[in-house]
């Protein structure tokens, strides 16, 4: 064995000295060298690389990119290089943006990409050191006139919610570049909140305006003297409002086209912890927006729509035209609303009050449009015997409140009475209020029941029944009348 290896030794020396030997040295070093070259040469690519397409013109390259590169060099952000922002902090960080840099670069070079790209920038990027390090910790920053603090926006959830820095600072247009968008603020504070109420009260933004209005002929206005009131701001700004913020069930189709994706649509905090929380989807991508504004054109507004400064005014109206509102009987079909008049189908007499408000008012000539002369007639007579019967019936009501503390009735039968009572008294204000005009089928079967309601109980405490003399029930249409039969609408 030892004679062996002894034998390999010189056999190894003779070759070292063989001019063979010699060549194959000279080439592996060659070799390393030219390896170490084509290594430092790659090195060099890849750093050269990393540098030119982290450039700002480099994202410019690709013409779907222009219009958020031309809004990043006219913002506030122009000397902040895009990966600053759209990469994380740390190097997993950077490595991971650029793999997605290249994801999104084979898709424009196959012309796979759409034109509008999508990127995220986490907190992390805004809150790093030399950026908006201090942002959490300055507390209440002035916003045009309105007091806002970040930390409880981004600490806390909100609506049970958790936004990120760019729940706010977004870009829903183009020509702006991370800028406050007040529409997501006018949406998370006014969806869903009645004006002055909750998140949407006024004074969580705004203070008591100390400027004088003159109003003319020496009068002046001051928002002090209305606050000293209790006066509402709505009463007078209710138009500032205008939008649901809803968001259209198709609004999701526009990305998602498995069903399974659509199967929670209807459960908002999963939806706002996936797009919001999670990822960087735009609030105005899926809802309708949130107006917030004075109306300056309010007086115009209002000429056309009544609702733009009285809202509601004439729902006990509305309610009686459509055939609902009581609670003595069930809501009925028929009537004018299901040959779809309208208001001012009706309303056409102008009249002017004592005050100078000009009125439009309906009249028995404006019936005789659509109406033969014995409806018309008939009518009046209803109408008449209708509003009779309401302050006998009223009178009755309060008799029964008045016996009732007397009757020692039983607590089951003493509360289901006092309901009773609510109801019978809200159907009588509604059949004053609706005026049976509005609905005369309606009208006068709610003021049979009410009457029928309110002698049973007279009749149950003891008491004399009410004498009202109301016209006859409305027979029962056939299915073979049309609408316009069965009210007598002359064809």
């Amino acid at each position: 064995m030892r004679g062996t290896w002894q034998r390999l030794v010189r056999f190894l020396a003779a070759a070292r000295s063989s001019p063979a030997w010699r060549t194959l040295r000279r080439l592996a070093a060659r070799g390393a060298a030219l390896a170490g070259s084509l290594a430092l040469l790659v090195v060099l690519l890849v750093a050269c690389a990393g540098w030119y397409t982290s450039r700002p013109e480099f994202c410019n390259s690709c013409h779907i990119m222009e219009p958020y590169y031309k809004s990043w060099q006219a913002s506030t952000h122009k000397d902040v290089s895009c990966i600053e922002c759209h990469f994380p902090p740390g190097l997993g960080g950077k490595l991971r943006g650029k793999m997605l840099g290249l994801v999104q670069l084979a898709k424009y070079v196959t012309q796979s990409a759409g034109t509008r790209p999508t990127a995220e920038i986490p907190d992390a990027s805004c809150l790093r050191s030399g950026c908006h390090e201090t942002r959490l910790l300055v507390g209440r920053v002035d916003f045009h006139g309105v007091p806002f603090d970040h930390t409880p926006h981004l600490k806390e959830t909100r609506r049970g919610k958790q936004l990120r820095c760019t729940s706010c600072h977004s870009q829903i247009v183009q020509g702006s570049h991370m800028t406050v968008t007040t529409s997501t603020c006018f949406l998370c504070h006014f969806k869903d909140e009645p004006l002055n109420e909750g998140l949407g009260a006024c004074t969580h933004c705004h203070q008591i305006p100390d400027t004088k209005f003159d109003l003319g002929g020496g009068v002046t206005f001051t928002h002090d003297l209305a606050y000293e009131k209790g006066v509402d701001c709505a009463n007078c700004h209710g138009d500032v409002i205008r939008g649901d913020g809803q968001v259209a069930p198709e609004r999701c189709l526009s990305c998602h086209n498995r069903p399974g994706d659509l199967e929670r649509i209807h459960d908002p905090l999963f939806m706002h912890a996936k797009h919001v929380t999670e990822h960087k989807i735009d609030c105005l991508h899926c809802h309708n927006p949130i107006e917030h504004s004075l109306d300056r054109r309010k007086l115009e507004h209002a000429a056309a729509n009544c609702q733009s400064c009285h809202p509601n005014h004439h729902g006990e109206q509305v309610q009686m035209l459509r055939g609902s509102g009581g609670r003595t009987i069930a809501a009925q079909s028929g009537g004018m609303a299901v040959v779809r008049l309208e208001c001012r189908t009706c309303h056409l007499q102008k009249e002017v009050s004592s005050t100078g408000t000009v009125l439009v008012r309906g009249s028995p000539a404006v019936c005789s449009m659509c109406h033969d002369a014995a409806a018309v007639k008939q009518f009046q007579v209803y109408h008449a015997q209708l509003r009779a019967s309401l302050p006998e019936l009223a009178s009755a009501l309060a008799r029964i409140r008045a016996a009732v503390p007397a009757a020692h009735l039983a607590a089951g039968r003493a509360a289901a009475l006092r309901t009773e009572l609510e109801n019978v008294e809200h159907d009588l204000d509604f059949l004053r209020t609706g005026n049976d005009v509005h609905n005369m089928h309606y009208a006068t079967t709610l003021n049979h029941a009410v009457a029928d309601r309110i002698s049973a109980l007279c009749r149950e405490l003891g008491l004399a029944e009410p004498k009202v003399d109301l016209p006859p029930l409305p027979a029962e249409r056939t299915s073979a009348q049309k609408p316009s039969q069965a009210i007598g609408i002359t064809p």
